[in-house]
């Protein structure tokens, strides 16, 4: 049974709704990436089974674009200390192609979740507080502060200032969101009356005139909108934590049963070290950017299988993620497991193969293609859909040898002898010139074929077989390792192996 239907079944046993609402979000601050990833995939898994069993069940994304800018990320600008506190809806976009600094984030992670075929209603935080979906439980949180302060004292340990207010206005001087503290409020009027540390005085509507405070947020937005099961970063679930003071408040102050939690194990990101030393394991972070954004992830490699490699491992194991040859590996399994990636001829290539059949053609779709046909697979150019999804597959993998391909992945045919060919024995060189069946036609030959004829050419000459692929390799490669040979020779030009291993033995 996947660990998301029993999380499903569980929470059907558990609680008694009819509907049940799923919900997630993400601080668009910075690249929306592969470790941000986990929660919403989570989510979906547990959706889907709810669905799957017939549970009427709701998938929700609160992108949370009304939170400041905690300070200026090394990858933007000096300019842009200057909006360090203001909300990042009410920011520009640094590249100047969105509306928002938070849209800059958020529309391509939108897009990614396109990709993965996850459909989620989304809801924007600045646009559900300048909205009146806010209004009731700020005046409620405004009247209790009281009883919030208390309860956050008791549950997480620390002091709460004497001046805390669980709302938190928006400077009309200044734009910051952090730096005003509340001083009066009034209901009726639903606003608070205000004093910024930039000198300005003022009032704030309950209405997008600020937000109320983390903790208190998280759980008056499950009430607004009748969240019941929540996945979560188990640094919030931890005793005193995030988790355990919204239990709180939502019962206490807003009369509403917290959501079914699902902590989850952050995904790890396995950096290569530098020249000498052993790779890095670190979080993933889009403020130290460690990390490898969603979009430019799923460039490498099919959306199908980045899905698969998360839903995979159950919520409480951590994943060390690995975008070099043990993603290749998952690649592998997921071929193995659960089919080929592409619909066509493309998904009878297996994803390594591909990478061999790319590296051959060096960037020549019709090239490709040759390869490909050479390969034995067949290719009819009236298949136009066919051939979209041959290109779709090289791109990924193109993209993967660019970005993250270790160099014992990578090759090139070279187009003259190589010299390094001049260091093997004569034996060898004649065992080359011997691969080359005579007696049989080249294109005719599959993978198997050739990988066997050089154990035969291996044994015929007394050398061994090994020997003979490393020879095989630098005649065509000028390296001594390469691809799997038997893939490699039936990929190649028959004439161009016949003329370049007949130069071999000519040596």
């Amino acid at each position: 049974m996947h660990w998301s239907l029993a999380i499903a079944k569980e929470i059907v046993e558990r609680r008694k709704e009819k509907k049940h609402v799923v919900a997630t979000g993400i601080t668009p601050s910075g690249d929306i990436h592969v470790g941000n990833l986990r929660e919403i995939i989570i989510a979906d898994a547990v959706h889907t089974a709810l669905v799957n069993m017939g549970v009427d069940a709701r998938l929700i994304y609160i992108a949370d674009t009304f939170d400041p800018l905690r300070r200026r990320y090394s990858f933007l600008p000096e300019e842009y200390e200057s909006h360090v506190g203001k909300p990042l809806s009410e920011i520009p976009d640094p590249e100047g192609c969105h509306s928002s600094y938070a849209d800059h984030f958020l529309l391509p992670f939108l897009d990614s979740l396109d990709n993965l075929g996850i459909k989620i209603e989304i809801f924007k935080a600045d646009e559900m507080y300048k909205s009146e979906m806010y209004v009731d439980v700020i005046k409620e949180a405004i009247v209790r502060r009281d009883d919030l302060a208390r309860i956050i004292e008791q549950v997480s340990g620390r002091q709460v200032p004497e001046e805390w207010a669980p709302f938190n206005p928006l400077c009309d001087a200044c734009g910051r969101i952090t730096s005003a503290i509340v001083k009066g409020y009034d209901l009726n009027k639903q606003e608070v009356y205000y004093e910024c540390e930039c000198g300005n005085k003022g009032t704030a509507s309950f209405r997008g005139g600020g937000k109320l405070a983390w903790r208190v947020d998280w759980a008056a937005r499950w009430k607004i909108l009748g969240v019941t099961i929540e996945p979560f970063g188990k640094d919030h679930a931890a005793p005193g934590g995030s988790y355990d003071t919204g239990k709180r408040i939502s019962s206490e102050i807003y009369h509403y049963e917290a959501p079914y939690p699902i902590p989850f194990e952050h995904i790890l990101l396995k950096m290569k070290g530098e020249q000498g030393t052993k790779a890095k394991v670190t979080a993933m972070s889009s403020s130290r950017g460690t990390n490898i954004p969603v979009h430019e992830m799923l460039e490498a490699v099919p959306p199908e299988v980045l899905k698969h490699i998360i839903s995979r491992v159950r919520p409480d194991k951590h994943i060390e993620f690995d975008p070099s040859l043990p993603l290749l590996h998952l690649i592998d399994e997921y071929e193995r497991e659960i089919g080929g990636i592409g619909r066509g001829v493309a998904g009878k290539i297996p994803f390594r193969h591909f990478i061999t059949l790319v590296q051959i053609a060096r960037g020549d779709f019709s090239k490709l293609l040759e390869v490909i046909k050479r390969s034995g697979y067949e290719v009819r150019e009236e298949d136009q859909e066919g051939i979209k999804e041959i290109w779709k597959k090289a791109r990924h993998v193109e993209n993967w040898l660019r970005r993250y391909a270790p160099p014992s992945v990578k090759f090139e045919v070279q187009a003259k002898l190589p010299a390094e060919i001049r260091t093997l024995s004569p034996a060898h060189r004649k065992a080359i010139e011997q691969i080359l069946p005579e007696d049989k036609e080249l294109p005719t030959m599959s993978a198997e074929d050739w990988h066997n004829r050089i154990y035969e050419v291996a044994s015929a000459n007394d050398i061994a077989p090994k020997e003979l692929f490393v020879a095989t390799y630098m005649a065509l490669l000028g390296q001594p390792s390469g691809p799997r040979a038997g893939w490699l020779l039936g990929s190649l030009d028959p004439k161009f192996l016949r003329k370049r291993f007949k130069e071999v033995g000519e040596l």
